[in-house]
């Protein structure tokens, strides 16, 4: 692989199949910080694809310094991090380029027209031609724990390809999936056959339970069945006896694909920290879509992640997509799994408190967004009996009876004495 420092790369947005040029995103090592000019063709139909921070005009818009590195938001939505990072670091590393020495807008063209949501980045950093053959499952897990314990035979190009930009720690890699078939096959981003969804798998990382899978598996039924909206979700069993956690991707549907920002990426907000609470989350909902249902459906992610204990509920954990026609709706729920939080606290606090949110917090919140009591304590009940019920979905996931007991105590422990 052959590589030449980028200064600027072209930005498209394609949206349900209609695919148009965004701009241009320049790099200014001077100031180490990147600016952004709107293409005359999308200024002419404009659509607001970032609306608090990069309105649509005529003009360079400078990227904040902080907290991206010099990239705006928006565009530090497409950039991977955690495991895809890894991936492109290793990669660089092999090819005998120094990876610590590249800016954002580098960064960016190794993303490509591979990323998560609607947007794409040319030129594309150089790539071997990506294998399209069918593909073991295993082989994915197998490659995860190579490059795990920092083996050097790991096939880092064909997982860094395949990892379509995702975000957040846990490896993971991108699918055409056949259901009826039960087949795969990688997902770079190629038209699929007949029969196949885009779909994404999850590895465990070092550090996680050695269940995970499956109990991401019983977190998204205990959530459907407290009424918050997911994609489709399901165990994939390898040929080995793993059980992978696999979710069908809802930034791409049939038309193609949709628009996908973070809350992170629209408030210039750093994930890395607890830089967003509740109350904004609620106002910025009602801010993107217009519309008090997408409010209820913010207030009942928060009231299941405070008694799921998903205290790993930082800002570029709740996103929202936009479609061909520019309307906005909060994105389904995702990442939802046990989790400590930071100090033992949510990333996002709820009305001031972050360890041990209760129902007046819940109250306050939903007041604060003009919900009604009637409606706000509807969906606390329905959640809160969602996670009475833990040990039936972990069940049917068939959950090891010793970690389904762990995790009911720390969910339903006290849930008597709460009430």
């Amino acid at each position: 692989m052959k590589f030449k420092p980028i200064q600027q790369l072209k930005v498209h947005l394609d949206l349900e199949g209609n695919e148009k040029k965004l701009g241009t995103l320049a790099w200014s090592g001077r100031e180490r910080r990147a600016y952004f000019e709107y293409a005359a063709e999308f200024l002419a139909a404009p659509l607001l694809v970032s609306p608090f921070h990069m309105m649509a005009a005529i003009g360079l818009i400078a990227a904040p310094r902080d907290p991206f590195d010099g990239l705006h938001g928006l565009f530090n939505d497409s950039l991977p991090d955690g495991w895809g990072r890894l991936l492109l670091d290793r990669r660089l590393q092999r090819a005998g380029i120094d990876y610590t020495r590249l800016t954002p807008v580098e960064r960016l063209s190794a993303v490509g027209r591979s990323g998560m949501g609607a947007l794409s980045y040319v030129p594309e950093l150089p790539d071997d031609e990506k294998q399209q053959a069918e593909n073991d499952l295993d082989w994915f897990a197998d490659q995860v724990e190579l490059v795990q314990t920092q083996m050097d035979i790991a096939d880092i190009d064909r997982l860094q390809g395949a990892q379509g930009g995702s975000a957040g720690a846990r490896p993971k890699i991108m699918i055409g999936f056949n259901k009826a078939e039960n087949t795969c096959v990688l997902d770079y981003g190629q038209p699929l056959a007949a029969g196949f969804e885009r779909w994404m798998v999850k590895a465990p990382s070092s550090d996680d339970p050695p269940e995970i899978g499956a109990e991401e598996r019983a977190y998204a039924l205990m959530a459907v069945a407290a009424g918050l909206t997911m994609a489709d979700t399901r165990l994939l069993e390898t040929r080995k006896g793993r059980r992978l956690f696999a979710t069908q991707r809802f930034d791409r549907t049939s038309a193609g694909r949709l628009h996908m920002h973070t809350a992170s990426g629209l408030l210039n907000a750093s994930h890395r920290e607890a830089s967003v609470d509740y109350q904004q989350l609620h106002k910025l909902t009602h801010l993107v879509t217009r519309d008090a249902a997408e409010v209820l459906k913010m207030f009942r992610n928060m009231v299941f992640n405070v008694y799921a204990k998903n205290r790993d509920d930082h800002a570029k954990n709740h996103a929202f997509l936009m479609d061909g026609k520019g309307r906005w709706s909060l994105a389904p729920a995702y990442d939802l799994t046990f989790s400590s939080g930071p100090g033992g606290e949510h990333s996002a606090a709820v009305a001031g408190e972050g360890r041990a949110p209760g129902m007046k917090h819940l109250l306050a919140v939903s007041r604060g967004a003009s919900i009604s009591d009637h409606d706000a304590k509807q969906v606390i009940e329905q959640v809160r009996d969602a996670v009475d019920r833990w040990p039936q979905f972990a069940e049917e996931v068939q959950l090891s009876r010793s970690r389904t007991t762990e995790l009911d105590k720390f969910l339903n422990g006290d849930r008597l004495a709460d009430r």
